[in-house]
């Protein structure tokens, strides 16, 4: 089903730990992250593929993605990064443009060598305008925020 984007991006997908909103006029797939950490990598696998679920009516190459991790839990074992990994990049793939959110400089850091490993140009801000200025989207920057 595709969703109405009048007033701007309507979700399409909600778990507790990631909210994906589609606003089909701008062409903008935002997915941001909650606070919520993930009890398991199963979890994390399940997620990515309800996700992938959600999203399959959306054309990735017409479409920017943006990602708001500002609101992400630290977590950095090796296991779980591995298999996040592996997930964002098959995630990620084709979409016209990627830009993340982050909340802090360590967040642009640990970011910016994700995107090194995915091969995929992404762009990294802590500042929501520049992120939607760097997809070339139009759109109030508030309208990231998740409500609810």
């Amino acid at each position: 089903m595709i969703p109405s984007s009048r007033g701007g991006p309507k979700e399409v997908y909600r778990n507790p730990y990631m909210v994906v909103r589609h606003d089909v006029t701008r062409k903008l797939l935002i997915v941001t992250r909650t606070s919520v950490s993930y009890p398991s990598i199963e979890t994390l696998r399940d997620t990515f593929v309800e996700m992938e679920t959600a999203i399959g009516y959306v054309s990735r190459p017409r479409t920017m993605l943006l990602i708001d991790a500002r609101p992400a839990p630290p977590r950095n074992d090796p296991d779980f990064e591995a298999e996040f990994g592996r997930l964002r990049k098959h995630f990620l793939r084709e979409f016209q443009k990627i830009a993340t959110l982050v909340q802090t400089a360590v967040g642009i850091l640990q970011v910016t060598r994700q995107v090194r490993a995915d091969e995929r140009p992404t762009g990294v801000f802590t500042d929501p305008s520049e992120a939607l200025a760097y997809l070339g989207v139009v759109l109030e920057p508030e309208r990231i925020d998740v409500r609810g």
